[in-house]
């Protein structure tokens, strides 16, 4: 799994990105200017860093130059991806230090493949997700979109078949229906925080029943990673899953 640095302030072009990247096992941190850029890089040592050439603020070629010239940053390789493509602009490009360089509109493939000359392919790898639910419509339309997406999934009604399991394979995550009756919640957070191999799983909340307000309360109250309100959170809960999981 490589973790690459998005320089890109289009938020089209982001989603798109990420929707060919991410899929195939890369983590993609999003930065939408120069500067914001840099501080990333220095903070997150990605793997790769593809870099917008046009932006408001610090341009790309700018940005790239002060990556190349900070030994802290000054590994990372930059490859440029932009409409521009004058030779010059080419050339100037190259001279700042880039790697390689993609011109928009980008095939998805040639972008995937020249990426992975770089840094590598990701290791094919299933991960186990838990969920513990009661039967409802959200926990249905959750458990499909994560095997939609290549996770496995194992699902219990209730706490005690859940943390039965926890002894035959760790789970990445684990979301839990925190509708079910107060004894299942509590013995999920009790049973996890015993054990050192256990206590650092990400749980993450969501009920059929529960507003917003519900769920953050929930999350401090338990001390659980995240919650989902709905469905179309999932997206964002897993990216962010998936960055903590890089550093």
């Amino acid at each position: 799994m490589a973790k690459i640095l998005l320089v890109e302030d289009d938020a089209i072009q982001i989603e798109l990105i990420k929707k060919h990247l991410e899929p195939q096992g890369h983590v993609v941190v999003n930065a939408k200017n120069g500067q914001e850029g840099i501080r990333l890089a220095r903070d997150g040592k990605p793997d790769l860093i593809l870099m917008d050439m046009i932006m408001p603020g610090m341009h790309g070629l700018e940005a790239t130059i002060k990556l190349k010239e900070d030994p802290a940053t000054m590994d990372i390789p930059i490859m440029a991806l932009t409409i521009m493509s004058s030779p010059k602009f080419v050339q100037e490009c190259y001279r700042a230090g880039i790697i390689g360089y993609i011109k928009k509109p980008y095939d998805p493939k040639v972008l995937l493949e020249s990426l992975e000359k770089i840094v590598g392919k990701p290791e094919k790898r299933v991960s186990r997700i838990m969920m513990v639910a009661g039967a409802s419509r959200l926990a249905t339309m959750v458990e499909m979109k994560l095997v939609r997406q290549g996770y496995q999934v194992d699902t219990f009604a209730g706490a005690k078949s859940a943390l039965g399991s926890l002894g035959e394979d760790r789970p990445d995550a684990i979301f839990l229906d925190f509708s079910l009756p107060e004894k299942h919640v509590a013995m999920i957070f009790e049973d996890l925080g015993k054990s050192a191999v256990t206590k650092d799983i990400p749980v993450i909340l969501f009920s059929p029943q529960a507003g917003k307000e519900a769920l953050e309360s929930a999350v401090t109250r338990w001390g659980a990673k995240n919650y989902i309100a709905s469905a179309s959170d999932l997206g964002d809960i897993l990216r962010k899953l998936k960055e903590e999981a890089a550093k």
